[in-house]
């Protein structure tokens, strides 16, 4: 009997990390990664569930912690994926707060395939609570507990100096869901901690970084800021607005509905630049999209799934609420949701916001799907300017809620799509013609306002609806859509608009990384002599983006070899050492490159 016990308790601890990692990766991605990269993936399970049994010496404890946990991971997986088409990756665990706070508005089911995989856990779990496995003498732990740490350690190591190199192992951020099932979720998630350590660009130095700033000084002085109107005005009110999911589907491909759904901002013709914005990130990511238009450092040469905003955030980052600030006005953040989303109440403090308005104050706001709307937020806005005194200089920037994804809620659809069922969409389109009319009502408040007032807006990303959807606007499988076509999928629209008379533009592509010196030199503001080489820089190179970039006679490119090309000594170099002096630098960073203190 007790050899039977012995026996019964070998199994179970030695099937059951193998048996974890079957089930992120079957109930997570509904299938197994490659045989080679199953394996490796069964490794690092092992080592988690024996390195942690060698220190603790209790199976009892660890293996159900150590069960339920992943457990929790791959439904977690399962519903993300569903949600998003995207895996969950190293920083969303950096946001999970983001995460609970809006993962009641998702729909969610329990199918067979849940119920099993949670029978297969408990029943794993109370079998290594009966029959548990120990190590007896004390002599054996000792000497078990180092050999066991020093032999993961030797497996990392291995990992990353010669694994990663040998067998290939990237994340594909075009479609890290493929990098995610063909190469299995701990090796990708391993995989993802060398990203966030930032190694220095090729040929990185302090000096060599001074040397080109001091080349951007040199031309700062017969510098025409580009976006610099003939007006003098100077602006009393500078209010932004980051507009959740809003965006042009119609940028994407052609489809009709039954009634249009942007035709105040499409109308709109006088005062103003609009145009279309090349964002980050598609479907979610948020605070990427903020940290691009508020620094005018680009996603695209920081670690791939790093989110800024959770750990690049160390006082004092530089951007435009500085900039601001540093020309006498007031800076102030709104969200109407909680300020620990993206870690807002912390990176907000560290951009040099003087105040953030989070959810409290919102609580008598109007509500569409039980999120604050836009014009909830606009009525905070205009009661900010009324209140303030005469003179005073205000920037706000608002981030909104009212078209957040979960498009599953009871809402009435006022939009209906032409060509197929579309029941997201159509959600969708309906809250992007109250976004429409909320603008509307916005700018008539504006006109009558003798203070004069810029207005900013622009869309975020482009929402998570039915893929269905988005393949009958490119006409074929997500899977077929060419590279560079894909990029629509990125394209929100913006605006900047102002009270007072201003020579109007449209704009067919511009990076979110620009947006900052359109507002402050259409200001008449001074910018930052980082400014001024993006400036120079988007004259060239109109889009930066994570997955390609635009030339300005319209030639795209992906960033293949993009060190050899002739762009790169005169643009990329000098950006991405500028960057990284920026973000990684902090000791020697060059403080007056990147903020205005030291130029006025």
């Amino acid at each position: 009997m007790e050899n039977k016990r012995r026996l019964t308790g070998k199994i179970v601890f030695w099937f059951t990390p193998a048996a974890a990692c079957l089930l992120v990766e079957i109930l997570g991605h509904g299938g197994l990664p490659q045989i080679k990269m199953l394996f490796l993936n069964m490794v690092f399970f092992y080592m988690l569930y024996l390195v942690t049994y060698a220190v603790f010496n209790n199976e009892k404890i660890v293996y159900p912690f150590w069960n339920t946990a992943f457990f929790i991971l791959a439904l977690a997986e399962y519903y993300v994926l569903q949600f998003r088409d995207r895996p969950i990756m190293l920083g969303d665990f950096l946001a999970v707060k983001t995460a609970a706070s809006v993962s009641g508005n998702y729909s969610y089911e329990i199918n067979i395939k849940i119920i099993l995989a949670a029978a297969v856990v408990v029943a794993l779990s109370v079998l290594a609570v009966k029959f548990p496995v120990k190590m007896r003498e004390k002599r054996a732990r000792w000497l078990v507990v180092p050999v066991s740490v020093a032999a993961f350690t030797l497996f990392l190591t291995g990992f990353y100096q010669v694994l990663i190199k040998q067998w290939g192992i990237e994340i594909n951020m075009w479609n890290p869901r493929s990098s995610y099932e063909s190469n299995g979720y701990a090796v990708c998630t391993f995989r993802s901690f060398a990203y966030l350590f930032e190694k220095a660009p090729d040929g990185y130095s302090v000096e060599a970084v001074r040397q080109d700033m001091e080349t951007v000084e040199q031309n700062r002085e017969n510098a025409a800021y580009y976006w610099q109107t003939d007006t003098e005005i100077i602006l009393e009110n500078i209010i932004c607005i980051m507009n959740e999911s809003f965006s042009d589907l119609s940028q994407v491909g052609d489809f009709k509905t039954d009634q249009p759904y942007l035709s105040f901002y499409n109308e709109l013709e006088e005062n103003c630049v609009k145009g279309n914005l090349y964002m980050p990130v598609w479907g979610s990511m948020t605070s990427n999209s903020e940290y691009e238009f508020l620094t005018g450092n680009s996603i695209s040469f920081i670690s791939a799934g790093a989110v800024p905003f959770q750990i690049y955030m160390e006082a004092p980052v530089y951007g435009l609420p500085l900039t601001l600030k540093a020309q006498g006005y007031k800076t102030i953040g709104m969200h109407p949701y909680p300020a620990s989303n993206w870690n807002r109440n912390s990176a907000y403090k560290a951009m040099g916001f003087d105040e953030f308005l989070a959810e409290e104050y919102f609580l008598d706001s109007e509500r569409i799907r039980g999120y604050v709307s836009d014009r909830g937020t606009y009525k905070k806005i205009m009661e900010l300017t009324e209140e303030k005194e005469k003179g005073d200089k205000l920037f706000i920037f608002d981030v909104t809620m009212q078209n957040h994804g979960g498009y599953w809620e009871e809402y009435q659809a006022q939009i209906h799509v032409e060509g197929g069922d579309f029941p997201m969409a159509e959600q969708y389109l309906s809250l992007i013609r109250e976004s429409d009319q909320a603008l509307k009502e916005l700018l008539e408040y504006y006109e009558n306002v003798e203070e004069p007032t810029m207005i900013i807006m622009f869309g975020d990303h482009q929402p998570s609806i039915e893929e269905s959807f988005y393949e009958m606007l490119y006409g074929c499988s997500m899977g077929e859509v060419e590279k560079e076509d894909y990029l629509r999928r990125y394209v929100t629209p913006f605006l900047v608009w102002t009270n007072y008379e201003t020579p109007s533009e449209k704009i067919d592509k511009i990076s979110a990384m620009y947006l900052s010196n359109i507002i402050v030199e259409r200001a008449n503001l001074l910018p930052t002599s980082y400014q001024v080489f993006l400036d120079e820089m988007y004259q060239k190179l109109p889009v930066v983006h994570p997955l390609g970039y635009y030339k300005s006679d319209g030639s795209w490119f992906t960033w293949d070899g993009w060190k050899e090309k002739e762009e790169y000594e005169q643009w990329w170099k000098p950006y991405e050492n500028f960057l990284y002096n920026n973000i990684f630098g902090r000791k020697n960073r060059i403080n007056e490159f990147f903020s205005i203190s030291m130029q006025q």
